[in-house]
């Protein structure tokens, strides 16, 4: 009998999405940005899709209003 082999994907709820444009002026391609929960509390930039270069970035309050003191809690500001 041959063993059975199978995928497993962890599965995370993603919390927001984000729609950012890359800073580089030669670039300025649209960015969504989807983050978990967890990738929120640490979130400080994304590597731009088109270019590949990274683009330093954080969240507001604005980008996720009902999260916003679940997410910085801990953090100075």
């Amino acid at each position: 009998m041959s063993k059975r082999h199978s995928f497993v994907f962890p599965r995370t709820v993603l919390l927001i999405e984000i729609d950012r444009r890359c800073l580089f002026t030669d670039c300025t391609a649209r960015n969504f940005v989807g983050l978990t929960k967890a990738e929120s509390r640490c979130y400080y930039g994304f590597e731009c899709q088109r270019c590949g270069r990274w683009n330093n970035d954080q969240l507001s309050e604005k980008d996720v209003p009902e999260w916003w003191c679940e997410i910085t809690e801990g953090k100075t500001q």
